[in-house]
């Protein structure tokens, strides 16, 4: 998760790369495996100084400068590995699952789903998933240390993900998720501020990255021509539970996708736009932060690649930006990658 770890957690909810324009796609008329597997790389540029990286890569400065502002630029390259493998129940319209989704991917947030789908009556499909980090993200133990090197920790989480699709036999379609978040150590603001006098230390309490964070999204397909075009505006909203004030927030967004799907080709285009609104005065700062958050994606499949009829060769170019009205918590990426999809 290559973000101000916070600040990203939502925006690239892509409706899923793989997955084009659907939340829960329909189980399997047979009883069986299937599901997908994408695999590729790319390339990312990250500016954040909040985040030092993970297992695959660094993304920000061990050494900053300034408190105040902005951070530099870093850039990775970085492989595309998301999957899902699935097994379905046919007569009681049952499946199991696992795998982790692309829009987990550009967030950095290397999770798995591990969970159940049932079909109900008219067509509804419910779903509920553990949810859990399959590698750990590396934050720094203290961002606000400047002039000698910063120590990294890993970020965790773990929670739960519930989903329906086709509520009550509608299109509309809900999830929720509920992750718990944990650092190894959270010393944010203990190592110069304290001593320095600029904070206390119950003021560097309100800056702790741990709790609890829940999202909600509801969405609604519009299916035209045939499914030539379909489009699925997005509401969510956000809440970031942190045990230190200051870094908690409540995040209200709208997530626009259209697909175009020809016999050859499939484009997606995503749009995002959220304001974080947070919770109390940062310490540092002397001010309550408020961000301002857009993305922006748009991925190709150009279908029966290499003649194979269930594979695609993917193209992705995504964006996002949150800017901050606290220069030192803006977050810029910008990432690229060509990846091959194979469904089975």
């Amino acid at each position: 998760m290559k973000r101000s770890w916070f600040l990203i957690a939502l925006v690239f909810f892509l409706a899923a790369i793989t997955m084009p324009a659907y939340a829960i796609q329909p189980i399997p008329e047979e009883t069986g495996f299937s599901g997908f597997v994408n695999v590729g790389i790319g390339a990312m540029e990250f500016e954040t100084n909040m985040i030092a990286g993970n297992s695959m890569g660094d993304t920000g400065d061990d050494t900053i400068t300034s408190l105040t502002d902005s951070p530099d630029s870093e850039s990775s390259a970085t492989p595309v590995l998301n999957f899902e493998a699935s097994y379905t129940f046919a007569e009681t319209r049952t499946q199991i699952f696992a795998g982790n989704r692309l829009e987990d991917l550009v967030r950095y947030d290397l999770s798995t789903l591990v969970g159940i789908r049932q079909e109900l009556p008219r067509k509804s499909i419910v779903s509920i998933a553990y949810v859990f980090t399959s590698f750990p993200t590396e934050v720094w133990e203290d961002p606000y240390v400047i002039n000698q090197k910063r120590e990294k920790t890993d970020r965790t989480s773990d929670g739960l993900r519930l989903g329906y699709d086709k509520i009550l036999g509608s299109k509309f379609e809900a999830e929720f998720t509920w992750r718990d978040v944990n650092l190894d150590d959270e010393t944010s603001g203990q190592t110069q501020l304290i001593s320095s006098g600029d904070i206390t230390a119950n003021e560097a309490k309100l800056l702790d990255r741990n709790g609890d964070v829940y999202v909600g999204k509801l969405s609604y397909p519009f299916v035209l021509r045939e499914k030539r075009h379909v489009i699925v505006p997005t509401l969510d909203y956000t809440m970031y539970d942190l045990d230190g004030d200051a870094m908690s927030f409540d995040r209200y967004g709208l997530l626009l996708s259209y697909l175009f799907n020809t016999e050859k080709f499939n484009l997606i285009t995503n749009l995002y736009l959220g304001l974080s609104e947070f919770d109390e005065e940062n310490p540092i700062y002397d001010k309550t932060r408020e961000d301002d958050v857009a993305g922006a994606t748009f991925s190709a499949f150009w279908k029966k690649f290499l003649g194979v009829p269930k594979m695609s060769l993917v193209g992705t170019i995504a964006y996002y930006n949150s800017d901050s009205d606290i220069d030192f918590y803006d977050t810029t990426i910008t990432m690229g990658t060509v990846s091959v999809l194979y469904r089975f």
